[in-house]
C-alpha cells in the first residue's frame, strides 16, 4: 500500500511540474518551421522578430508563407534582373513572402522588383512620396492596419545599368494595429529595407534612413 501511495505521489508531482512548465510533446514554432524563423531573424532582427511575436502573443502563433531561406531569395531575385533587357517587352517579376506570421493578428511582408519605374515613382501624380535618402513610400495605413509600401533603387550585380531606374526594389509590410505599435511597425519596415540593401548587394548603395516618416 505504501508503494503505491509513494507511486501516486511521484505521478502527481510530475504531472503537476509538466503543467507549471509547459511540458510538451509539440515542437515549438522555431523547430517547426526552422527556416522561416531564420529568414525572419536575417531580415527583420531577431530582438524586432521578438517583439513581434511577444505582440501577436504565444497561442496558436504559426508562419502562414511557404518556406523561403534568404538564400533562396537572394538567387530569384537576382536571376530576374539579370535577365532582364531595356528592350524586353514583356518581363515577369514574382512577388515573394519571406515572413509571414498569424497570431492575435496578421503580419505580412512581400518582396518584388517594382512595376513602377523612378520615374514614375517621383512624378507629381504619384501616390509615392519620398520620405528621405533614397527612398519612396506609399503608406495605406487605417485604423486598423499598419499598411506601408517601400521603394528603393538597388542596382543588382551582373544586371545592366538601366535595371536601377527601370525596376527599383519594392517591399510592403502589414501588420494589425491593436497588437503592434506605429514604431515596431516602422522598425519592422526600416529593417527590411536594409537588410534586403545588404543581401543583394546593392551596388549603388541606397541610402535608407532608420527614420521613414511613415505617419507624417
Amino acid at each position: 500500500m505504501r508503494l503505491k501511495s509513494s507511486w501516486l505521489a511521484w505521478c502527481g508531482t510530475m504531472a503537476t511540474l509538466a503543467f507549471l512548465t509547459g511540458c510538451s510533446d509539440e515542437p515549438s514554432l522555431r523547430e517547426s518551421s526552422p527556416i522561416q524563423w531564420k529568414a525572419c531573424d536575417i531580415l527583420f532582427g531577431s530582438k524586432n522578430m521578438t517583439s513581434l511575436r511577444d505582440a501577436l502573443g504565444a497561442d496558436d502563433l504559426r508562419f502562414t508563407n511557404k518556406a523561403l531561406s534568404v538564400d533562396d531569395l537572394r538567387k530569384e531575385l537576382t536571376e530576374e534582373v539579370v535577365e532582364w533587357t531595356p528592350t524586353a517587352k514583356y518581363y515577369s517579376l514574382k512577388e515573394y513572402a519571406p515572413c509571414n506570421l498569424s497570431g492575435a493578428t496578421q503580419f505580412t511582408s512581400t518582396v518584388e522588383w517594382a512595376k513602377d519605374t523612378l520615374t514614375a515613382v517621383q512624378s507629381s501624380s504619384s501616390p509615392w512620396r519620398h520620405s528621405g535618402g533614397d527612398v519612396y513610400i506609399d503608406d495605406s495605413s487605417s485604423g486598423q492596419t499598419w499598411d506601408t509600401d517601400v521603394i528603393f533603387p538597388c542596382r543588382v550585380s551582373g544586371a545592366v545599368s538601366a535595371q536601377q531606374d527601370r525596376i527599383p526594389l519594392e517591399i510592403r509590410v502589414r501588420v494589425g494595429t491593436a497588437k503592434v505599435s506605429s514604431a515596431l511597425h516602422e522598425r519592422m519596415v526600416v529593417s527590411l529595407a536594409q537588410s534586403l540593401r545588404v543581401e543583394l548587394k546593392c551596388l549603388n548603395n541606397p541610402n535608407i534612413p532608420s527614420d521613414l516618416k511613415i505617419d507624417r
